[in-house]
């Protein structure tokens, strides 16, 4: 006999969680449609249509290509670079974390630091402690060694971003990594060792393609926590110098806070949302496929 489930406990859950996030992202999508601009109280709101998209979107010629294009590849070189350098390095860190040694726990507790500061204050420190030419540790050092320090932040301001991004996020990708490590059968292991595999061929192999998914669950979370990031650019490079270093989330900011256009902003964030969730889903569903092969 087929055993009846009873859904009705969840729809509280369903409901609350339809409530913080599907409601807000219907009103941005409503906003996105009107012609709105919050400096021009005299103008009334009007419907407006794709506008808003097209305004983004619409190319007029060769010389004339919005500027939506360029900071949609340098959030996508900011992300894919900061995801690869995060997966490769949380993988070797992982490694050398995956020993029972003294002190194991503390260094253990210690690299997850980064991860528990706020976005905002590590900018902050990041600019004026460390990379600041004239008395940050940067500059010191530099200067120290006989070299003139060149500002990174005005002339290598992507970059920067990029290993800010690095800095704060590959903790996130040791904790899943390490916890896949560390849940590998013994069994296993034990065999690996006793069959005279070495080493390198044990990594890359036999531990590599055990952990696989907790790579692809860390991608997967980092993309999205990655994508939505914009405390880090505001307050090192603050998007320049012009809009070298813009994201699609804090071209956002900038429609709404700077040019104080609702509705453009609401049509980039809901471009930037339906980007994601593709990205979010390419990833979910190459996941689905590796579980599916190997059951």
């Amino acid at each position: 006999m087929k055993r009846k489930t009873d859904y009705n406990y969840l729809v509280p859950a369903v409901a609350i969680v339809a409530l913080m996030t599907q409601i807000p992202f219907l009103m941005t999508l409503i906003f996105s449609t009107l012609r709105w601009n919050l400096s021009r109280p005299d103008i009334p709101r009007v419907f407006s249509g794709i506008e808003n998209y097209l305004y983004f979107l619409k190319i007029e010629s060769f010389q004339d290509i919005p500027p939506f294009y360029g900071i949609l590849w340098q959030t996508i070189l900011v992300t894919g670079m900061t995801l690869l350098i995060c997966s490769i390095l949380g993988f070797l860190l992982s490694l050398l974390l995956d020993h029972q040694i003294p002190g194991i726990n503390i260094a253990r507790t210690l690299i997850l630091g980064p991860f528990f500061v706020m976005s905002t204050a590590s900018g902050v420190i990041w600019k004026t402690t460390i990379f600041n030419t004239t008395f940050g540790w940067y500059g010191v050092i530099a200067k120290t060694l006989g070299f003139t320090p060149v500002d990174l932040v005005s002339y290598h301001p992507l970059w920067v971003i990029i290993g800010l991004f690095v800095w704060q996020w590959l903790p996130f990708f040791v904790l899943i990594i390490l916890a896949g490590l560390q849940g590998l059968d013994q069994e296993v292991m034990d065999s690996m060792r006793m069959d005279g595999v070495n080493w390198l061929e044990g990594i890359f192999r036999i531990k590599l393609p055990l952990i696989m998914n907790h790579m692809r669950v860390a991608i997967l979370l980092g993309l999205v926590f990655v994508v939505k990031e914009f405390g880090l650019i505001l307050t090192t490079t603050a998007g320049g110098p012009g809009t070298r270093s813009y994201t699609l989330p804090y071209y956002v900011y900038m429609q709404i806070f700077s040019a104080n256009n609702v509705g453009r902003a609401g049509a980039l964030a809901a471009m930037t949302v339906i980007l994601t969730l593709i990205l979010v889903n390419l990833i979910y569903r190459s996941i689905e496929r590796r579980n599916a092969k190997y059951t």
